[in-house]
């Protein structure tokens, strides 16, 4: 008798457990109060199109833990639940990898763009749900959780996604250094932002940059990188005194669109750096007797036309003309609390605002 109550209650905390599992592994979506919401897609087929939450739910899903870091250090768990950026986009007969990046916007205005290298290599869901729970108004209807990447990407109450393709194919052939171009630009002390800002409107106004319609590339000196459209980054600002210098910030744009610690921003055919942040991740040489940043390392990766002869020009407007070579063989140093150029045969540049290809092929 005791033996055969024993075996019955085996048997009954069995089911129970496998009752649990089954819970916990197949969560049920069919009670989301947010079933019937619209999703746009944008650059998937000819025309956009909305999807529903509920045509999600319908696709093979994964369930997957993941946790990322906000900018301010709290950490973001959850457990998503739906399918994978691949299974969506098997089912309209394409491929990630034929997608430069793909772009998340939120009904709030948050928007973040995740770059091919991250869209190659990690695994990106479209999430329904938080494990067995529903998402809270603040979240849903859909949250894009990229698995091993900051929080940044986790762009929540999803209501449009664009699939993008190509570049603008220009090569790019100025450069602007933040560190002595912004404090000669109209400044304001920001006490929200704490510290002095520069319009980007100014910034792209007086240098350059200015396409209506494209993108604007930014990678912080901790090596992150995002992507943001010429709309958002023109309600912006650049932050170059105070923490977290330079640092790209609005207030007509969420929080967490802002990017602390700039080293560069690439907009049509102009380069944005900052020297100072960029000597914290580009590794110093020799050049002209001086130990410092190579001219190939601060356009490293983004597709400058070296080749023809180049236009150095400093605060006080004085022109210096450079040979590819000299400017390839050259390194910027610090000069005191300043940055200067130093190039064999050459008197140092000091206070340069700006490097241009003004005459492409001539040094071929």
């Amino acid at each position: 008798m005791i033996r055969r109550n024993i075996t019955t209650i085996t048997l009954l905390a069995v089911a129970l457990a496998f009752v649990m599992f089954a819970s916990c592994a197949r969560p049920d979506p069919s009670s989301l109060s947010y079933l019937d919401k619209e999703i746009v897609i944008s650059g998937v087929e000819d025309e956009d199109f909305t999807v529903t939450v509920r045509e999600l739910t319908e696709l093979e899903s994964v369930r997957k833990k993941a946790e990322a870091m906000r900018a301010n250090g709290d950490i973001v768990k959850t457990t998503a639940v739906g399918p994978t950026i691949d299974t969506f986009l098997a089912k309209y007969g394409k491929d990630k990898a034929g997608f430069s990046s793909v772009r998340f916007s939120a009904s709030d205005g948050y928007s973040i763009a995740v770059p091919k290298e991250v869209l190659d290599s990690r695994e990106i869901v479209l999430s329904y749900m938080d494990g067995a729970e529903p998402y809270p108004k603040e979240v849903a209807p859909l949250r894009a959780v990229v698995i091993g990447e900051r929080a940044m990407y986790w762009a929540r109450m999803v209501n449009k996604i664009e699939f993008e393709t190509g570049t603008s194919g220009s090569l790019t052939n100025k450069v602007v250094f933040l560190e002595t171009a912004l404090p000669g630009l109209k400044s304001e002390y920001s006490e929200e932002e704490g510290g002095d800002i520069v319009s980007t409107i100014d910034l792209l106004s007086k240098y350059g940059g200015m396409t209506e319609g494209g993108k604007v590339f930014m990678a912080a000196y901790d090596g992150l990188k995002k992507n943001e459209t010429i709309e958002n980054f023109l309600k912006g600002y650049i932050k170059y005194t105070g923490d977290n210098i330079p640092q790209f910030c609005s207030p007509d744009l969420p929080e967490g669109m802002n990017l602390n610690g700039v080293a560069a921003i690439r907009t049509g055919t102009t380069i944005y750096v900052s020297l100072q942040r960029g000597s914290e991740i580009w590794e110093a040489r020799e050049g002209a007797g001086k130990t410092g940043i190579g001219f190939s390392d601060v356009v490293k990766d983004q597709g400058f036309d070296r080749n023809g002869v180049f236009q150095m020009t400093d605060a006080a407007g004085g022109v210096t003309l450079y040979s590819e070579h000299d400017i390839v063989k050259g390194v910027f140093a610090k000069d005191g609390a300043t940055w200067a150029f130093y190039a064999e045969g050459k008197d140092p540049a000091s206070d340069v605002i700006s490097v241009e290809a003004v005459n492409p092929g001539a040094g071929q």
